[in-house]
């Protein structure tokens, strides 16, 4: 396998010539005029900038640059503060009140629901769009804009330069490609549980490590540069695997490629029962995954991997409550016994806001496999990233409910996926992913960046031999 390193000489060069680089404009993805309205009429991420007719969605202000004035944090690696911590819900949605809120309302929200009446409910707050990103990765969009293109029936593009591919999408696939891209950290770390609660309230642990590493999202990198310029590869995810005991020292290195269609996805993994690491079969698509195999491969944070055996659909923009600003799901102060109640989460710790949102749906392809016949995926406009799904079996029956956080990030600026909670209707179980509250939040961008090779099956070797 032909690896991709990024020398710092290389890094020195592109340093020396990002200040003299213009961004032209190529054969354009969308027309000119309509690349334009990023940062006038849209946001520099092509949300609609303006607020909604009635003011519950608030206009965009982009105001919000690093730690809100008035806060203390110790810094990364410390639990963040809540700059909307004073705030009281506007309202409570609960299963008796949902048909009053419906048109704002997921299919998969009304099926929590009528699931679990008396206990889930929706604590709605007031909307707040005043994250704003850092300007390198507003000039990758609007350079994208203008030259990212989707490739080889949808599982590749060109012309692309990092961060959110496709700000004003004009297809199904181009919105999730852009909740794919949309990863804007270079490099982040920590340590995390995933938690499968089951309807009599027992559970089902793994406590892992993360170490993910995404080349195109270097801010030392200029503008200019585009795929595959930094190598083949969008993603590059180590995990360690420490409870519970049997799996204890399993170690995967994943390399997610950027056109799955030339290159299908690496999974390596070091097995401490043999102590030795062993290339993966195919690691996507249906694949269980989670304590109890509640999820599924590529439902892990929305959609991930190739796209080929679904066809996918813009249904367009929605607005509808989706979790938002999900500081207080992560309070360490909040104990697990407390977070993890049966059947859902304990409400009191979610947030949800109204927002605009991109809404896909994916159809599975005849003859093709997969055990979701139908998917919708929404896609916050302001930030790229998903935070609601809702999977279908073979025969139309809503299967699984996922509910996804987000929260910004002091330190880099950006605004980061949180928690993923995967709701399965038949089991009345679910898992809670990434959790946090016993230990340290994630840091970003403050680990060190590793070359290709520290993913590779000889440091693999090395590492679970320590």
């Amino acid at each position: 396998m032909k690896r991709h390193t990024l020398h710092t000489r290389t890094l020195t060069a592109f340093a020396l010539a990002a200040g003299t680089l213009a961004i032209p404009l190529a054969e354009a993805r969308v027309a000119a005029e309509q690349a334009a309205q990023l940062g006038t009429t849209l946001t520099p991420l092509g949300a609609t900038r303006a607020g909604n007719a009635d003011g519950s969605i608030p206009a965009w202000t982009g105001t919000l640059y690093g730690l809100p004035k008035g806060l203390q944090w110790a810094g990364p690696g410390n639990p963040y503060p809540d700059p909307y911590g004073n705030e009281k819900p506007l309202f409570v949605i609960t299963a008796q009140s949902a048909a009053k809120y419906a048109d704002h309302l997921t299919d998969g929200q009304r099926a929590l629901f009528k699931a679990y009446p008396d206990t889930f409910r929706m604590p709605v707050y007031p909307s707040h769009r005043d994250a704003r990103f850092p300007d390198i990765y507003y000039q990758r969009v609007a350079r994208n804009a203008v030259e990212a293109e989707l490739v080889n029936d949808d599982e590749g593009i060109k012309g692309y330069h990092g961060a959110l591919a496709f700000p004003i999408p004009q297809s199904g696939a181009e919105v999730i490609w852009s909740a794919r891209t949309a990863e804007p950290v270079h490099v982040y770390e920590g340590v995390y549980n995933d938690t499968t609660v089951y309807p009599n309230g027992t559970t089902a642990n793994r406590r892992s490590s993360l170490y993910l590493l995404n080349p195109y999202a270097d801010p030392r990198v200029p503008v200019s540069v585009e795929y595959p310029e930094l190598g083949n590869y969008q993603g590059y995810v180590m995990t360690e695997v420490f409870e519970p005991t049997r799996d204890k020292g399993m170690i995967t290195s994943i390399l997610e490629p950027i056109d799955y269609s030339a290159y299908a996805r690496e999974v390596w993994r070091y097995l401490p029962g043999s102590r030795r690491v062993r290339r993966a079969p195919t690691v996507g698509y249906d694949t269980p995954d989670g304590p109890g195999g509640l999820v599924t491969i590529d439902e892990v944070q929305g959609f991930n991997g190739a796209m080929d055996r679904f066809s996918w659909k813009l249904l367009g923009k929605q607005e509808i409550y989706i979790p938002y600003h999900a500081y207080r799901f992560d309070d360490p102060a909040v104990s697990y016994k407390e977070l993890l109640t049966p059947y859902h989460v304990n409400p009191d710790y979610m947030r949800y806001e109204l927002h605009r949102v991109w809404a896909v749906e994916a159809t599975l392809r005849p003859g093709k496999r997969h055990i979701y016949g139908k998917r919708r995926i929404y896609v916050d406009e302001d930030s790229g990233q998903v935070v609601v799904t809702e999977n279908y079996d073979g025969r139309g029956e809503l299967w699984k409910v996922v509910l996804l956080n987000t929260f910004y990030e002091y330190h880099s600026r950006y605004t980061v996926r949180r928690a993923e909670v995967y709701h399965d209707l038949r089991a009345a179980a679910y898992i809670a992913m990434r959790l946090v509250n016993d230990g340290k939040p994630f840091t970003y961008n403050v680990a060190k960046p590793r070359d290709a090779d520290y993913f590779g099956p000889a440091n693999i070797r090395k590492l679970g031999r320590r």
